[in-house]
């Protein structure tokens, strides 16, 4: 639609008097033409936003494609995630029944589905179970409080700023899946946790939102706004 539909001209070259009975027909038909002339502008409008957000995420997914997938993108539907109670350690035999279950599931580029990613730091480091390595000192850690009166407090935070969300944007629950790196990186294997670790940028650029769950009761202004300046978040998270 050419530029030319938004404009009405006026042969006095301003706005047009309608004093009398006889331009009561020219005054009709010039604001069926004025009622036209703004539709087809916002119809113009709203086509060049959308060819414009079209172009955006060509770029993005252009962008993404340059960044290494070594490994597939594993997400869990959200209302799995809700379900289930906790973060899960990605361990073989969990992992291994999640798949066949469609707990945890390949994400494909395009699929039309929303992908969260939950970026986020490890609050109970100390932790450990019979599936870490006794020799190496740095398999240790989880993501949420195993025990004690915060256990899975991050989870709880993670389902209620999803569900925000959800409300946010309209977005259909069914069609919303998180990656969660705890429960989307093998945590038992070193070579494809290196994978999965080397995939993360890519994992993210194939994401809609990021959420970054804190343990604060309140943000300031500042860390509403920008990630790096969330204590304890800001110096550690990924990007």
């Amino acid at each position: 639609m050419g530029c030319e539909a938004s404009k009405i001209i006026h042969p006095d070259g301003g706005h047009p008097s309608f004093g009398s009975a006889e331009k009561a027909k020219a005054k009709a038909e010039f604001e069926g033409q004025l009622a036209m002339a703004e539709e087809a502008a916002v119809y113009e409008l709203a086509e060049g936003e959308a060819a414009n957000a079209q172009a955006l995420t060509g770029s993005a997914l252009r962008l993404g494609q340059q960044f290494e997938l070594l490994t597939p993108m594993l997400v869990m539907p959200f209302s799995v995630f809700k379900a289930q109670g906790r973060i899960m350690k990605s361990t073989k035999v969990w992992r291994d029944q999640a798949l066949a279950a469609g707990s945890l599931v390949e994400h494909e580029e395009g699929s039309g589905k929303t992908v969260i990613f939950v970026s986020h730091t490890w609050w109970d480091r100390a932790f450990k179970d019979d599936t870490n390595d006794p020799n190496n000192p740095y398999d240790q850690g989880a993501p949420d409080w195993q025990s004690g009166k915060h256990k899975d407090c991050k989870w709880r935070v993670i389902c209620a700023g999803v569900q925000r969300l959800i409300e946010q944007e309209g977005r259909k629950e069914e069609d919303v899946s998180l990656w969660v790196d705890w429960q989307s990186i093998y945590q038992d294997d070193e070579a494809e946790k290196l994978k999965g670790v080397v995939s993360l940028i890519r994992y993210a650029t194939l994401c809609q939102y990021m959420l970054v769950p804190t343990d604060e009761a309140k943000l300031g202004a500042l860390a509403t706004r920008y990630p790096d300046s969330i204590p304890a978040y800001g110096s550690r998270g990924w990007w």
